[in-house]
């Protein structure tokens, strides 16, 4: 697999620090899709957190590692600001629980000005186990959200 970023490579990008960013590596990316890819062993950090007797991935981390997906597209394709997530639509499958694999973020963007539209689907080993739809703005630098300059 060629990767277009490593984690280390997302600092540049407008997104969360630490143990909140949760994209690993870029594997593609173009004009309308990015595939992502995200390490859920037994050691991620939200396991001994989240039901340590019964681990599973939440919902919320879901649809932010979606938001993160449309924003590394966006910045990557030239749309550089602060992303905020301003609508969300999510259909969960089945619980994500650690595994060997990565999980991967498949979606599919199109850009309205500032405006990203996005549908993002997370599988892991192989099978869906949930999508995202979400809208998410890019604040220009130099300006404050519900400002006009």
């Amino acid at each position: 697999m060629t990767v277009v970023y490593q984690r280390a490579d997302l600092g540049a990008m407008y997104l969360p620090a630490g143990q909140m960013l949760q994209i690993d590596r870029v594997a593609a990316v173009d004009a309308r899709h990015i595939v992502c890819e995200m390490d859920i062993g037994p050691d991620h950090w939200v396991f001994p957190l989240h039901f340590p007797e019964d681990p599973i991935y939440p919902g919320c981390l879901q649809i932010e590692a979606a938001g993160q997906v449309a924003a590394i597209w966006a910045w990557h394709n030239g749309l550089k600001g602060k992303p905020r997530l301003a609508k969300v639509r999510a259909e969960f499958d089945q619980p994500i629980v650690p595994q060997p694999g990565p999980l991967v973020f498949t979606g599919t963007v199109r850009r309205r000005q500032h405006i990203c539209l996005a549908t993002v689907e997370l599988s892991a080993d192989g099978q869906r186990v949930s999508v995202v739809e979400l809208a998410l703005a890019v604040v220009p630098n130099g300006t404050r959200p519900g400002t006009n300059g």
